[in-house]
């Protein structure tokens, strides 16, 4: 039960919101607030471009008309890694002219990529990047997404969902999921919500673009490991602190009051 969509995105956001809550008064402004996929909605809370009731009432519509979608039955994700990615598209492109069902979701790092389609194709992309010393698993309960087979769910979001909220300009520039650029205003949050439903996450160009404005450190928050551990094998130099168990948060919060009582 808790493997379901509306449960477990939901809880992520809800617990990625409150450790973000905990520590933003011990941390530095950010420059940026990014996150690839679900964790870019919850950037957007927290950026302060969508309030709490809003992100958690647009998570639940998401879910629903996901778990609605026809095309989604039968097909799920892949996480490929250690192949370079631009082979690893050559490889979609010449399986998808044979009939396949493929389709990049998120470009991770140089050599990770996460990939739609049907099981039997998703077997067949890996048993062709096996002999390069690339590797593909399944990602457990993971409906696709960032493609076209969410073409007619965007569109419902679209004109169901979108016209319920309204996003305001957010604190700092947002990063784009779909583009790798900086989004500052409402509507162009908006825009991103609904494009990114058929477009792939361009999270490694999310971060070249973080590198090219002088961002060295990077802060990640909420429940998880997969964003922290990634950006151990990215070939961008970034200082990482990660607050993603209570453990950690209470280190933060420990100092703080160490120093108030200091001082």
């Amino acid at each position: 039960m808790t493997n379901r969509g509306d449960i477990a995105r939901t809880s992520i956001v809800t617990i990625s919101s409150a450790l973000y809550k905990l520590i933003r008064n011990e941390i530095s402004q950010p420059d940026f607030y990014l996150g690839p996929s679900l964790g870019q909605v919850n950037a957007i809370h927290c950026s302060g471009s969508l309030d709490f009731t809003d992100t958690v009432k647009m998570i639940q519509a998401m879910c629903l008309m996901e778990a609605e979608e026809k095309r989604n039955k039968g097909n799920g994700v892949y996480f490929f890694y250690n192949i370079d990615t631009e082979v690893l598209d050559d490889h979609i492109t010449e399986l998808r002219n044979k009939g396949c069902t493929l389709e990049p979701c998120m470009y991770g790092t140089s050599n990770q990529m996460i990939v739609n389609g049907d099981t039997k194709s998703l077997e067949e992309l890996s048993s062709k990047i096996s002999p390069l010393g690339g590797l593909g698993i399944t990602i457990p309960y993971g409906p696709p997404g960032h493609c076209s087979l969410l073409q007619s769910v965007k569109e419902r979001f679209e004109n169901e969902f979108m016209p319920m909220i309204k996003p305001v300009n957010p604190i700092k520039p947002l990063v784009s999921n779909v583009t790798a650029t900086p989004l500052y205003t409402g509507k162009e949050i908006a825009n991103e919500l609904v494009n990114q439903y058929t477009k792939p996450v361009q999270w490694y160009q999310s971060l070249k673009f973080l590198a090219e404005n002088n961002v060295q450190k990077l802060i990640v928050v909420g429940p998880g490991n997969f964003v922290a551990k990634s950006l151990q094998f990215t070939d961008i130099d970034f200082e990482v602190e990660s607050y993603l168990v209570a453990e950690e948060i209470n280190k933060i919060c420990t100092r703080s009051s160490s120093s108030s009582i200091g001082g």
